[in-house]
């Protein structure tokens, strides 16, 4: 069986979306406890239980975009996601005193607004690239009456 350099496309769109959420995900469930509120992820959700629901949806969301099962859903709801993660960065931005993002596993100790609102500028540029991603994966999913795929 030979792969068509279409479906190897799609699954390198896929495989990158979800490994950005399984990271994101274990990384909001490691420090969910240890987040006291310092980051933009725990000042919407306000509770460490929430975070790790969050965490835990991510990677349930990974893993079913990689089951191949019902792609141009799966993919959607992850482009779905992106989109509304990138509207809380932007509106994080427009803040006084913004909080960085605290969407993968980074290091603490960013205190100057406009090293936040750079790291905000960068989360927003990767769901940026994730969304498109995403795109490309639900346009080259290959049509709903197949199961070959």
């Amino acid at each position: 069986m030979k792969i068509q350099p279409s479906q190897f496309l799609r699954f390198v769109c896929v495989a990158v979306v979800a490994g950005v959420f399984v990271l994101a995900g274990v990384g909001k469930i490691w420090m969910a406890d240890a987040d006291t509120g310092g980051n933009m992820v725990a000042r919407y959700l306000n509770s460490p239980q929430a975070v790790k629901a969050v965490g835990f949806a991510e990677i349930g969301l990974a893993m079913w975009m990689l089951s191949f099962h019902l792609p141009r859903l799966s993919a959607s709801v992850a482009a779905g996601v992106l989109v509304v993660f990138s509207i809380l960065i932007y509106s994080e931005i427009q803040r006084d005193k913004p909080l960085p993002c605290g969407c993968l596993p980074t290091t603490p100790g960013m205190d100057n607004p406009h090293e936040i609102r750079s790291g905000l500028w960068i989360s927003l540029t990767r769901n940026g690239f994730l969304t498109g991603l995403t795109i490309v994966s639900i346009v080259l999913a290959p049509p709903a009456n197949r199961r070959d795929a």
